[in-house]
């Protein structure tokens, strides 16, 4: 089993139907920031100063095929949500005072209490699903025989909404030190899920909830989740949809990259090094795919 000391994710890219309309909805309500912008795709952060790095959470790319229907459930693998991780509750607190104050609310999906994390979630102009939250000291996540206790609890509004009262300052812009958590991903199988996160990519098997199995290194409560939700009659995944083009991993260690290209070889997983142009600036990165299709680029950025 390979099992990289650590891993996270690095960034998620998007297919999106309309550039301009995505990028209004990213800076204005999340708070983005477009750190490069080439043709038909935007990179963005959470910082104002990465336009000399090589540092990015989210790309969008407009799609040139309009004539895709955008709709929740498009039965078919892909991505159910991915999460957005603050750097602390009061930001959590802030951000909810501001999408009380500006989100349309056919954006809004919902909010809920992890146990490990406090979540609200919400989806972009295309029905891509968001999450955003903060975790919880992991001094309190509970443990037992290699699994994190994760639950779904309404979330106390009230109490979270005390952390930002006393403080004079409008969301505008997400912290410098945020990140991109987690994804949520939708599979065919879980079974199959699970042999290639847990077995061959050497994630921890963290959290089984009904339906739904969640994976990730270290002690970390998920970096990346599967369910079933859409049934296990879905396509396979399709990076030139509306939706997941793909998302990225974060190798700790450069040398884990060839490492982990060489055990995927023994496992006969396909490796692609023929990378878009928003992912050359990794040097030996690559793309694989998991056993529905869905493409994910390994890369080192320690920027």
């Amino acid at each position: 089993m390979f099992n990289p000391p650590n891993l996270k994710i690095d960034h998620v890219h998007l297919n999106v139907s309309d550039l301009k309309k995505s990028l209004q909805f990213y800076e204005s309500i999340l708070g983005f920031n477009i750190v490069r912008k080439e043709h038909k795709t935007a990179l963005l952060s959470a910082s104002l100063d990465d336009s000399n790095s090589r540092s990015f959470l989210v790309a969008l790319s407009e799609s040139d095929n309009k004539v895709l229907s955008i709709t929740r459930n498009r039965h078919k693998a892909g991505m159910y949500h991915f999460a957005v991780l603050l750097p602390g509750r009061k930001f959590l607190s802030l951000f909810l005072r501001h999408l009380q104050e500006k989100l349309n609310p056919e954006y809004y999906e919902g909010m809920a209490d992890h146990g490990v994390s406090e979540s609200i979630y919400i989806h972009d102009p295309d029905l891509n699903g968001i999450e955003i939250y903060t975790d919880r000291s992991p001094l309190r996540w509970k443990w037992a025989d290699g699994r994190v206790q994760i639950v779904t609890e309404p979330l106390d509004t009230q109490n979270l909404l005390k952390e930002s009262i006393a403080v004079d300052v409008e969301w505008n812009h997400l912290p410098p030190t945020t990140s991109i958590g987690h994804v949520h991903l939708h599979v065919s199988n879980l079974g199959k899920a699970k042999t290639f996160y847990n077995e061959i990519l050497g994630l921890n098997h963290t959290a089984t909830y009904p339906g739904a199995y969640f994976f990730a290194s270290n002690r970390y409560h998920h970096h990346v989740a599967t369910n079933t939700w859409l049934g296990e009659n879905i396509t396979s995944a399709h990076n030139n949809d509306i939706g997941l083009d793909h998302y990225a991993i974060n190798l700790n260690d450069h040398n884990d990259l060839r490492l982990l290209k060489d055990h995927f070889s023994e496992f006969n997983i396909n490796i692609d090094e023929q990378l878009v142009e928003s992912d050359m600036q990794f040097a030996s990165s690559f793309y694989a795919y998991d056993s529905d299709g869905i493409q994910i680029q390994f890369l080192h950025n320690n920027s």
